[in-house]
């Protein structure tokens, strides 16, 4: 997998651009844990996307070619094309509602067709990323997209952007009562607002952003002992992570298999193949 952090003002929008191709006769379904922010993928090896609402959902939805994955409060199901060949965006919370031209709510739990939200920008868009000769035109693309896309500019509310730094960088250390205290907001404000931005209350994201850390922890190899993670990540013990767990992924820990370090939000269904 190739990556690309645009440089300002995008990078405060946009935290990477992603590149993947390959052939893999092995692959199999995925499954793609919520990461509390918005994603873009382009199909480049077909004319259609699949998405799964779950492990158990063989019908799916298609979509034309390139999909927006608005906050999920749960996983989804990717399909099991063995040429794949894609070009995505991975938003910053906050950051695709203000570039996509969308309300973030209207995004949440749902995947729509880029060219619902774009008209017909969103196929000649795909058609010159198909054109472009390399990852990095590609990606000089994109760029230039949403570059253009801030104008006027767009920001995210000053303390939202706030808040998301302190659930960042301090998942278990700071609560979300001393960061909206910390704003000037009252409570009710202060949730408007940040679901207004992300699309997910700030208890909900708090908890997606916790599991993405302890998730991103065990991908990076190594004896896992989940009871000390509880604790270390601030659950109440190793039950409640468990039930966390599985409210978002789908599995219990112990039978979390991720793809691998860069890829620890994705793992393979065991027995899927197929779309």
């Amino acid at each position: 997998m190739l990556r690309y952090r645009p440089a300002p003002p995008l990078s405060s929008f946009i935290d990477q651009f992603w590149y993947v191709r390959g052939y893999d006769p092995d692959r199999k379904r995925q499954s793609a844990l919520p990461t509390g922010s918005v994603d873009l993928t382009f199909n480049l090896a077909a004319d259609d996307l699949w998405v799964f609402a779950n492990a158990a959902d063989h019908v799916g939805m298609s979509f034309d070619g390139a999909v927006v994955h608005g906050a999920q409060s749960r996983y989804f199901v990717l399909d099991a094309r063995r040429d794949v060949h894609v070009i995505g965006v991975h938003f910053l919370p906050g950051g695709g509602a203000a570039l996509l031209g969308v309300s973030a709510q209207e995004l949440t739990d749902r995947h729509i067709a880029l060219s619902d939200i774009w008209g017909a920008r969103a196929r000649s868009l795909r058609e010159q990323l198909l054109e472009a000769p390399t990852p990095a035109a590609k990606f000089a693309l994109l760029e230039q997209e949403f570059r253009e896309r801030l104008r006027p500019r767009r920001f995210v509310h000053p303390a939202i952007s706030f808040a998301l730094r302190g659930m960042q960088t301090a998942p278990t250390d700071l609560r979300i009562a001393q960061i909206q205290t910390s704003t000037g907001y009252s409570p009710r404000r202060f949730t408007t607002l940040f679901t207004d931005a992300v699309g997910l209350t700030p208890k909900l994201y708090s908890r997606i952003n916790r599991l993405r850390s302890v998730v991103e922890r065990v991908a990076r190899g190594g004896e896992v002992a989940w009871a000390d993670l509880a604790s270390e990540y601030g659950y109440y013990d190793q039950s409640h992570l468990t039930r966390d767990f599985r409210e978002f992924s789908g599995v219990t820990p112990g039978e979390y298999k991720p793809l691998g370090p860069a890829t620890a939000l994705h793992m393979e269904l065991d027995g899927e193949s197929g779309r």
